[in-house]
């Protein structure tokens, strides 16, 4: 049902921006061709494409239809809560703990936002798995090998989307590295001498990073090098106090959504100070005072205290990420670190839970699954699709005239050329060549937008024809081929026949 809803409210869509580059990328793993993952604002992309060839299998079986990501992002949410309760439903002796999970879970859902489940931006998509591979850390350092290869494969997932999970990601898998490595050392007889989870979990990595590595080696310079380049450079960062107020707000996430409301994904963060902020850091710092306490106080056997152990290295590691954020600092660059403390708070609070029992007329297990499932349909339900707000909805109109015009003038490849300066005009002009391209017209756009699109789109020189988008009617311009509102603006879109080449221009 809550699939048949997103369907129905897309069925028309014109996913625009992110949304409609994000649906290309996918396209082109259908195709076998995507080599790096989304693209970032400051003229790199992120490491892989794992998230575009996860999202392929049901873009193709749909018929590359826009309501297929959203609803393979709600699977991929789903899986990851169903991750967690199992788990912890495995691992930890009271129900208690599974069950605080999935009302910690349902709240937090509340922080994120109507229509989280479905959101395919990759700052969004990540978040929950973050908090399956927190678990996994944990359970890694007490000696359970066999999920290995799933760490492997969910940290690659994790990077390869938002390269700014790297700091995250490696404080766990180190962290979790190091619990095991000791407790191997102190235990000869712990089960962590099997060598098939560590063959499976390098041939996961090798598997998963053979595509970026044939792109760094194949370019001059690769997206590795482009990455490298840009955190070694002398880009502003943020002070230690400017760090330590951000990561305090997602982990207090409770105090900030009873203040602010639902995440500002994109907006810049309200101001927090005064006694707001004391309240905020009180929490903060009594979470991390306890994941302290019961780092070094619970007895060595416990996944509990391997959790706390990983969720404050992520914590302390959080604060070194966030001073490193260049530019401005929006939610959704340190949204993962509410997932820390999610599951930060879990393990500070885990203990205590665990001390107390639980009856259930059913096993731990079947509760778990039960609870988890039966909250997935009201959840679900309270969101709307997540195109909602991020749609062009005259795209297809306005690529319907272009492309009868293409065809009337016997323009087959045409350059397109942005007016650069408007992000409004980018919004609808995305939206259009999305369509355009669903319609089988093949086109190149200008260098300076190759890193939003991709290498499939660079000019080969057959171009005859360029198709330039406009932010309203320039002066002395003649009648445009198309206009349509567009905010403050029209877009306005003319063709013309056989320019130059884009190399020589």
């Amino acid at each position: 049902m809550p699939a048949s809803r997103i369907i129905d409210g897309m069925r028309n869509a014109s996913p625009a921006s992110d949304f409609a580059l994000l649906e290309l990328s996918t396209g082109e793993a259908l195709r076998g061709t995507q080599l790096l993952g989304p693209y970032s604002r400051f003229g790199w992309r992120h490491p892989g494409p794992a998230y575009f060839y996860l999202q392929a299998p049901l873009y193709g079986a749909s018929g590359a239809s826009s309501a297929s990501l959203p609803v393979a992002v709600l699977i991929f949410n789903w899986a990851a809560l169903l991750g967690v309760v199992t788990c912890l439903g495995r691992w930890v002796d009271r129900a208690t703990v599974p069950i605080f999970a999935l009302a910690l879970f349902l709240v937090y859902g509340l922080y994120l936002g109507p229509g989280f489940l479905y959101n395919i931006w990759n700052p969004a998509v990540t978040i929950l798995p973050l908090g399956v591979f927190l678990i996994l850390c944990a359970g890694l350092a007490c000696g359970r090998t066999r999920v290995l290869p799933i760490v492997a494969g969910l940290s690659t997932f994790l990077v390869q989307t938002h390269v700014g999970y790297l700091p995250c990601v490696a404080a766990g898998a180190l962290t979790s590295g190091a619990l095991w490595l000791r407790r191997r050392r102190r235990d000869g007889d712990v089960a962590t001498s099997r060598h098939l989870p560590m063959i499976l979990a390098v041939a996961t990595l090798a598997a998963l990073w053979t595509m970026p590595l044939v792109e760094q080696m194949t370019r001059d310079p690769g997206n590795m090098s482009l990455i490298l380049r840009f955190f070694r450079g002398e880009s502003a960062g943020h002070t230690w106090g400017e760090a330590l107020a951000i990561v305090t707000r997602e982990i207090a996430w409770p105090w900030s959504y009873f203040l602010f409301g639902t995440l500002p994904w994109y907006a810049p963060y309200q101001p927090l100070e005064g006694w707001h902020q004391a309240v905020g850091g009180a929490f903060a710092l009594g979470q991390i005072g306890l994941l302290a306490f019961w780092s070094v106080r619970l007895r060595e056997p416990s996944f509990l205290r391997a959790l706390a152990c990983v969720c404050l290295a992520c914590t302390i590691v959080a604060v070194l990420a966030t001073t490193r954020v260049s530019g401005e600092i929006r939610p959704y660059v340190t949204a993962w670190i509410s997932m820390v403390g999610v599951i930060g708070s879990l393990a500070a609070i885990g203990p205590v839970l665990a001390s107390r029992g639980l009856a259930l007329p059913i096993g731990r297990d079947q509760g778990a699954l039960i609870l988890a499932v039966g909250l997935a349909i009201p959840v679900a339900l309270v969101g709307r699709p997540l195109v909602h707000d991020s749609q062009f909805q005259p795209a297809r109109s306005v690529s319907d005239a272009v492309r009868a015009e293409l065809l009337a003038s016997g323009v087959h490849r045409p350059h397109v050329a942005i007016q650069t300066g408007s992000p409004e005009l980018f919004y609808a002009a995305s939206a259009v060549l999305l369509q355009l391209h669903k319609a089988d017209v093949a086109f190149s756009v200008d260098r300076v937008w190759l890193n939003f699109f991709g290498e499939r789109w660079h000019p080969s020189g057959r171009e005859d024809g360029l198709l330039e988008f406009h932010a309203g009617r320039p002066a002395g311009a003649p009648p445009a081929l198309v206009c349509v509102p567009n905010g403050a603006s029209d877009l306005c879109v003319w063709l013309v026949l056989r320019p130059l080449s884009p190399s020589a221009r």
